[in-house]
């Protein structure tokens, strides 16, 4: 496996997340994970599999967020599968409020799907904010 490439276009893969946050499109944010993929919010139940991801991420969208942008830190080879580290900077924009920036870490499994692109199996990201 080419890691090379395979950051790449996990990279890639980042910058459709970001630009579908900022069309407002749950629909193509939950097609960028796999559909047996889990979601690991912070404070909040596991989410599986693809429809649950898409309601939740179009909820998101609908609470405010309007821009999402990630940071590859480093990418680790797991046979098969590769470990995404990174940093998000999210900006959340209530109707109506103002914008609030919100920024932490995460780490996403990848899997190679069957026609060569990169889903994401597990997602999981914890926020720089302290608690409430």
């Amino acid at each position: 496996m080419d890691m090379t490439q395979v950051r790449q276009a996990i990279e890639a893969a980042n910058g459709k997340f970001g630009e579908a946050v900022r069309k407002g499109d749950g629909v193509a944010l939950a097609a960028l994970y796999a559909s047996d993929a889990k979601l690991l919010p912070p404070n909040g139940e596991m989410i599986q599999g693809r429809d649950g991801i898409k309601v939740f991420w179009t909820g998101g969208l609908q609470m405010g967020i309007k821009d999402a942008v990630l940071t590859t830190l480093e990418v680790l080879g797991l046979g098969g599968q590769v470990c995404e580290i990174g940093k998000y900077d999210l900006t959340i924009k209530p109707e109506g409020q103002g914008a609030v920036k919100d920024n932490g870490k995460y780490v996403v499994v990848w899997k190679q799907a069957a026609d060569g692109t990169w889903k994401l199996l597990v997602d999981i990201w914890n926020t720089n904010r302290p608690a409430p």
